[in-house]
């Protein structure tokens, strides 16, 4: 498949350009024009960028990129990284918030839907987008059931702070850092609110609304999105992706 084609047609997918966004989304570093195969990431680290090098694949289909808001010199383990990106002729995509957002391969609609929940309405209004999703249950469960759902989908720890309904039925979720979206959450009535790490400044804020908050890890929680777009693209081009996996605990 040429580059090109594959990159248009996951701008377009992915609705690259719909979103304000700290990333710089879409393709980031250009490699060679021809791909066969692909590997999907959380991160675009020197670990990851190494392995997909090593792997010969074509592109690099990450979440977290190289190139945020502001721009940053070719020095130190930033030189590095591009450098290696650039001799392996290795392409760099990256969707950060796209897909998150995204009702099919993102994140959220991905997870919620392991966990037995089906998305219903966008949640989380980021600079106008909805980055996440209110997602349904069609019958309340416990907490602890909600908790062992979580764990064995996510094979992490995972911290609960429940201050609130001790039945599920009707969550929140945006994936990774999304604790600042605490108060929509609790604004939107769900039972409880799904997001990655947690943030020591709204403790007391849960606690205090009697809200449910559960915590699966930034890491974890962002491998689904890149793992179901890839899986996506190997069932519509045919082509096979490898998933490349450097948890960071966190």
């Amino acid at each position: 498949m040429h580059l090109k084609e594959l990159t248009t047609y996951l701008d377009a997918y992915l609705q690259i350009a719909d979103f304000a966004d700290n990333s710089q989304n879409g393709l980031q570093v250009q490699g060679r024009e021809e791909i066969r195969r692909i590997a999907a990431a959380v991160d675009a680290c020197q670990q990851t960028i190494d392995a997909a090098a090593a792997a010969n694949v074509a592109l690099l289909l990450v979440h977290h990129g190289l190139f945020w808001d502001k721009p940053e010199k070719l020095v130190g383990p930033h030189y590095h990284r591009v450098k290696k990106l650039i001799e392996a002729g290795l392409n760099l995509y990256c969707a950060h918030l796209p897909l998150d957002a995204h009702s099919e391969v993102g994140n959220n609609a991905v997870l919620a839907r392991r966990l037995g929940f089906e998305p219903t309405v966008g949640f989380g209004n980021h600079h106008g987008r909805d980055i996440g999703f209110i997602a349904e249950a069609k019958t309340a469960i416990s907490q602890a059931e909600f908790l062992q759902r979580l764990q064995d989908a996510l094979d992490n720890d995972v911290r609960a702070d429940f201050f609130g309904a001790t039945k599920i039925q009707r969550i929140a979720i945006v994936s990774g850092g999304g604790t600042f979206l605490l108060p929509q959450a609790v604004a939107a009535g769900v039972d409880a609110y799904l997001t990655g790490e947690p943030s020591h400044s709204r403790y007391h804020f849960c606690k205090e609304n009697h809200f449910n908050v559960v915590y699966g890890g930034h890491y974890a929680t962002e491998t689904f999105g890149v793992i179901a777009l890839a899986q996506h693209l190997e069932a519509k081009f045919n082509l096979p992706y490898q998933f490349l996996d450097f948890p960071t605990g966190l």
